[in-house]
């Protein structure tokens, strides 16, 4: 029995991110299945052929119902991939349910921690959720998007985790939308699980702020080299949230569309080495697919600020 299932979705636009979340992932745990739903054929086609050893590979026609398509035809493609996140970790945990916990992960997370560290801080709970810790530039956030980040949605394998993510399916499924809205506490798939904490035992909001450390929390915290870890003031970092990280190429990058990220210690033990891993797995990629472009986005088009250029002395690291 695997200890963790885990799940995410993968497009073509962010396939490269998710190469890059496997192998950090690949690099911090061990017992882990990790389930992808794959949003585009050229996406199933690339990484059967990458052949990552820790991944099952699952097309969108393997999971879609007539409620599920039924959405899909009054919904974006990016909501409709909103949509998915907790009907493809219910899929997983009904079918492929021997692992002791589940968990469903963006594609552009990467790992400098075992995750365990998050499931042992509870043993009794049911439900993991993150919150968002919003430091001073985002406090308004909260009203808009929620208290809590759904790019890592943690559940042991038991009924009442079952329960909440068939709930939190079911309302993603009637109405998912891509904009905040206000009066119905909706965006996305992501504020459905506020009522969590009311209505289920057993939820535990995770206490390590190396959990989802994201652009909209970072400045709250001291960033840290220590026998070289990364710590988020005491607490090891254990995956960063990628969020808002646009590629240029294979070494231009803005680092963060829209916030700037002014600390040195954010950028050198975070952001660098990330770059560095990402342009990896792009090169891995483009030697067997070197016509594959998607998910870059040309230069012109994005803000003057945040820009990160790999030099090729950090390229040969």
């Amino acid at each position: 029995m695997h200890k963790f299932h885990f799940t995410t979705i993968v497009s073509k636009s962010h396939l490269y991110k998710f190469t890059a979340m496997y192998t950090s992932l690949s690099m911090h745990c061990d017992r882990f299945k990790l389930y992808v739903l794959c949003a585009d054929e050229i996406v199933y086609k690339i990484l059967k052929t990458m052949r990552f050893e820790h991944v099952k590979l699952i097309k969108m026609r393997e999971i879609e119902n007539k409620r599920l398509l039924k959405a899909k035809k009054n919904r974006n493609f990016y909501a409709y991939c909103w949509t998915l996140k907790p009907c493809f970790l219910y899929h997983v945990m009904m079918n492929y349910h021997k692992a002791r916990y589940f968990a469903h992960l963006d594609a552009d997370l990467c790992f400098f921690d075992n995750p365990r560290r998050i499931f042992s801080e509870n043993k009794n709970a049911s439900l993991f959720l993150t919150h968002h810790r919003n430091s001073e530039d985002f406090l308004q956030f909260y009203d808009l998007t929620g208290i809590y980040n759904t790019g890592f949605v943690g559940c042991k394998n038991d009924d009442i985790a079952k329960k909440a993510v068939r709930q939190w399916k079911n309302k993603c499924i009637k109405y998912c939308p891509m904009k905040e809205d206000t009066i119905k506490k909706a965006f996305g798939d992501q504020r459905y699980v506020e009522d969590w904490p009311v209505n289920f035992p057993g939820v535990h909001i995770v206490k390590t702020a190396g959990a989802n450390a994201a652009f909209w929390n970072i400045s709250n915290y001291k960033v840290t080299l220590q026998n070289k870890k990364v710590f988020i003031d005491e607490h090891p970092l254990i995956f960063y949230h990628f969020s808002g990280l646009v590629m240029v190429d294979s070494t231009v990058y803005s680092i963060c569309l829209n916030y700037s990220i002014d600390d040195e210690n954010v950028v050198n033990y975070i952001y660098v080495p990330y770059l560095k891993m990402l342009k990896s797995c792009i090169d891995k990629v483009k030697r067997k697919f070197p016509n594959f472009n998607e998910g870059f986005l040309k230069r012109e088009y994005l803000p003057d600020a945040n820009f990160y250029v790999l030099k090729s002395k950090e390229n040969d690291e």
